[in-house]
């Protein structure tokens, strides 16, 4: 896989290519670029090629990860290549991770970069090029029986492709109600590794119950769902004997003109 780097710290770029090819068996090839302006020449030029994934810091001298993000997409976000873009930052806020998205990019990497997650990112970013979904007919949830289904841009398509084979176990339950019973709505197939259920079994499934939740983990998840708030990253304090660690983390799927009901749900390894 052809990797370009984009950092204008020359000790970053260093450190990211010592360790994308650390204990790999066949080596990445990379490419630099020390901004932004000096990426697009570069691949504008004809000095490198269009790469298939992008690494960029979001705070760069010049043009920002940002912006640079953008400017790929627009210029080459219909070529043969589409370079899968990952940005790398300090602040894992929301804010700023919906900002990173909005961008463009298809993920991104919290500093200092660990090389375990780095190296789960680049089996993500290879399993997608290789397989690239095309734009597909599917299903939205319907407001009345019967509804007709609704095309999915390349960008949904990519987004839907990216949550299913991601490694980190995924669901979305519903938390509607005073009393919400954490119904699983979707799952990803991580997700049946980890709670040893096909997906089919999760689906309707009351999460809490699946993973025999205690009380006072459901009331603490129950306080921070009542006030819409994240809640990232707690030990799951379950009466099933799991073979490893499990964390949770819930995060809101908010909706402009609609009431919270729903929470993505990441479990962490």
């Amino acid at each position: 896989m052809h990797i370009l780097l984009i950092d204008d710290s020359s000790s970053t770029r260093s450190l990211l290519r010592t360790l994308i090819n650390s204990g790999q068996s066949v080596r990445h090839e990379i490419s630099e670029a020390s901004s932004g302006e000096e990426a697009l020449q570069k691949v504008e030029s004809g000095e490198i090629a269009l790469p298939q994934l992008i690494i960029m810091d979001i705070n760069m001298g010049g043009m920002s990860g940002f912006d640079l993000c953008r400017e790929f997409r627009r210029q080459y976000g219909t070529s043969d290549v589409v370079p899968y873009i990952i940005i790398v930052t300090a602040n894992e806020g929301v804010e700023v991770i919906n900002k990173v998205l909005d961008a463009g990019a298809n993920d991104y990497m919290p500093k200092p970069v660990n090389v375990k997650i780095l190296q789960v990112r680049l089996r993500v970013a290879e399993r997608l090029l290789a397989h690239p979904p095309a734009t597909t007919t599917v299903p939205p949830i319907p407001k009345e029986e019967g509804e007709p289904g609704e095309s999915l841009t390349p960008r949904q398509a990519l987004i839907n492709w990216a949550v299913e084979q991601t490694d980190a176990p995924l669901a979305v339950v519903e938390t509607a109600g005073e009393d919400p019973s954490y119904r699983i709505v979707f799952t990803n197939s991580a997700m049946s590794e980890t709670s040893k259920a096909t997906q089919e079994d999760l689906l309707d499934r009351p999460l809490a119950e699946l993973e025999a939740w205690t009380t006072e983990f459901h009331d603490m998840v129950s306080g921070f769902v009542r006030r819409g708030a994240l809640l990232s990253y707690v030990p799951l304090w379950s009466r099933t004997r799991q073979d490893f660690q499990v964390y949770l983390s819930f995060y809101p799927i908010r909706s402009e003109d609609a009431p919270l009901t729903h929470y993505l749900v990441v479990h962490h390894l």
